[in-house]
């Protein structure tokens, strides 16, 4: 067979190519570039530091001590620590798809026996077990935090300071904040979360107002918050209120009143109704118009029975064909018991209080009258109104040649008198008594006298809403002077006023109204 008929010989397959090293290479290989390792160090970092925080809090050492370590400690580290992941993981995606884009492959454990891959399975899936419980405790100490007193006071310093400052010295400063702005229940929780997001991007681009716009359009209903603990079944009887007013005369002359307060019972099954507490009785609704923000212009009063009857009271000259249903509101406890744990007092009655409590000594001729002119005064800053008021007293001291009795009187004064102020005003929010309304009584706001005026009637004119005094209160005792307080009995008496006669056909709003 000649060598042209001879078939060639093939030569063999090549081998396949050798995979590349990174192909042999575990998951640790994506974390080896410099974004990765930036993160992983945050992570470390910020994680061992909330590790020593958390274990502090457990141990007793914890967000007590300040509002804003509860915030570093269950907010800001778990953000933080999470953030540094999830930068890490970015660097490693970005370099998985390099490899990716060059035909490389990386394994996850490559090069392991079964032993040691399990091992390394079991030792990831522990840590993620532990961090799974850790988060659980951290966002149960986060919501708990978020839910403080501290939290709601101190952590937003700047907007609520005012607010905070006059919590502490309520009647209710052993209450949480979110017992009466949120109460109990999923929906109203949720709805108060979705309203904080709000808030806090208020706060962050410091968008915010102040002094804080009242009363609060979307606050709960008292009958799901404050009806927790003051029940209506509860009412019952009369309640007597003790009031010292000092006059603004060189002798800071006292006058004592003893009030008889009717507040009644709201409840028809323990007895009769009557008295303040009427207006939230279970046996009737009571409905109001308000044609102002504050609700204090109210010309039409609606009452509905449970038997079906309808009463309606109207100011003269209101059209009743134009009344818009949509705008009626349901009186309960904040239509009247308006501040309840945010209460701003006027000189006049946080100067009655310290000088009935010889805080700041009746003694002190005239000092009524120069302290009240010093906290009404109006200042920039709390450290001007300081300056203003030591400035002040000084002058007063000069003025009436003081003994050295009155001056050590005096000198027991002055901090009461700046306590008095740093509690109740705050120039820099420009917050103070004249900035929000408070319907209790009806003494330096129109309060009962909204509706209590005489003037609200019926369609036929033939029965008004009764403006009595007796209906809510009665003087069982008053004396003026030292020495007739001295010596006051119990006993039903007329109202006398404590300094020039004055007409007792005017309201005691039209004079001693804040904004006057």
């Amino acid at each position: 067979m000649s060598d042209e008929s001879r078939t060639p010989d093939i030569p063999p397959a090549a081998p396949p190519p050798v995979p590349p090293v990174a192909s042999r290479q575990g998951v640790f290989y994506l974390a080896q570039n410099l974004i990765s390792l930036m993160g992983f160090l945050g992570a470390f970092c910020f994680g061992l530091v909330l590790l020593v925080r958390v274990g502090m809090d457990v141990a007793g050492y914890g967000a007590n001590g300040s509002a804003y370590q509860g915030l570093v400690t269950y907010i800001l580290l778990p953000g933080f620590f999470t953030a540094s992941l999830v930068f890490a993981g970015i660097g490693m995606f970005l370099k998985w798809r390099v490899t990716r884009k060059h035909g490389l492959q990386v394994g996850i454990l490559p090069g392991m026996n079964p032993r040691r891959r399990y091992m390394a399975l079991a030792t990831a899936a522990g840590a993620t077990c532990g961090w799974l419980l850790l988060s659980l405790f951290g966002t149960y100490k986060a919501y708990q935090y978020t839910e403080s007193t501290a939290f709601c006071g101190l952590a937003c310093h700047q907007v609520m300071e005012p607010e905070y400052m006059a919590y502490l010295q309520s009647p209710h400063a052993k209450v949480s904040c979110v017992e009466c702005h949120i109460g109990p229940g999923a929906d109203w929780f949720v709805k108060s979360k979705i309203t904080g997001m709000g808030q806090l991007w208020a706060v962050t681009v410091k968008s915010y107002k102040t002094p804080i716009k009242t009363p609060v359009h979307n606050l709960r209903p008292a009958q799901d918050t404050c009806e927790h603990c003051h029940w209506p079944e509860r009412f019952s009887g009369s309640v007597e209120r003790i009031i010292t007013h000092f006059s603004k005369d060189e002798a800071n002359t006292p006058t004592r009143y003893h009030l008889l307060m009717k507040v009644g019972g709201g409840h028809a099954d323990k007895g009769k109704v009557g008295g303040a507490h009427w207006h939230v009785s279970n046996e009737w609704t009571v409905q109001y118009l308000p044609l102002d923000e504050r609700r204090q212009d109210i010309p039409y009063v609606r009452v509905k029975y449970k038997d079906g009857r309808v009463e309606e009271f109207a100011r003269p000259g209101f059209d009743r064909t134009t009344l818009d249903e949509r705008r009626l509101l349901k009186m309960d406890c904040l239509d009247c018991h308006t501040r309840p744990s945010h209460i701003f007092k006027s000189a006049n009655r946080l100067l009655n209080e310290a000088m009935a409590k010889d805080q700041i000594s009746p003694s002190l001729p005239g000092i009524k009258k120069t302290a009240e002119e010093l906290l009404e005064a109006a200042y920039k800053t709390k450290a001007d109104a300081f300056k203003a008021i030591d400035a002040g007293l000084d002058a007063y001291a000069k003025e009436r040649a003081l003994t050295a009795d009155q001056q050590a009187l005096l000198a027991s004064a002055r901090p009461h008198l700046r306590r008095l102020y740093e509690s109740n005003y705050f120039p820099e929010h420009g917050v103070d008594h004249r900035a929000f309304v408070d319907n209790l009584g009806h003494f330096e706001f129109k309060g009962c006298e909204r509706c209590h005026d005489g003037k609200h009637k019926n369609a036929e004119g033939t029965k008004a809403i009764s403006h009595e005094c007796a209906n809510c209160h009665l003087i069982v005792g008053q004396a003026r002077g030292a020495a007739e307080m001295g010596k006051l009995e119990y006993g039903l008496c007329e109202f006398e006023h404590p300094e020039d006669p004055v007409s007792l056909k005017k309201t005691c709003s039209s004079c001693h109204a804040r904004d006057k």
